[in-house]
């Protein structure tokens, strides 16, 4: 996954190409980013031969995703003819974005990764013999 070499954030957005070096970089997939946190500038790979048959969000890049019903959101034309077509509709409940495509996903979305700020404190328990537990908040 790509992310910042200053800060290691992943909220990325292309930038612009400035020059024919770029231009032809973006070809074969180097492209110059953007960090949206920090607002660093650099050029890294954003496709990788390994994982260019799998669904990825088209806003953020990611491959974790989850599954998204028709009937819980509003579905456009062009998805809808997809999904009559055989298309998968994916979540990334990162950055919200719900689309659709062929492609499989790579990984199922589940919250434990997306945890910030570390493992949380463990649980205080009422009895001696077992030892504490380690929770982890759920968050939207």
């Amino acid at each position: 996954m790509v992310a910042c070499p200053v800060c290691g954030s992943r909220h990325l957005r292309y930038s612009r190409l400035v020059n024919f070096n770029e231009r032809l970089g973006s070809l074969v997939g180097v492209r110059p980013l953007r960090c949206r946190d920090c607002r660093t500038r650099f050029i890294d790979r954003t496709w990788r031969l390994a994982n260019i048959r799998y669904a990825r969000c088209p806003r953020c890049w990611r491959m974790d995703l989850n599954l998204w019903s028709r009937r819980d959101y509003r579905v456009r034309v062009w998805q809808a003819f997809m999904l009559q077509l055989g298309a998968r509709p994916y979540r990334c409940e990162y950055c919200r974005c719900n689309f659709v495509s062929f492609r499989p996903r790579k990984e199922k979305f589940t919250f434990r990764r997306w945890k910030k700020g570390g493992p949380a404190a463990p649980v205080p328990t009422t009895s001696g013999d077992t030892p504490p537990r380690e929770s982890a908040p759920l968050e939207e």
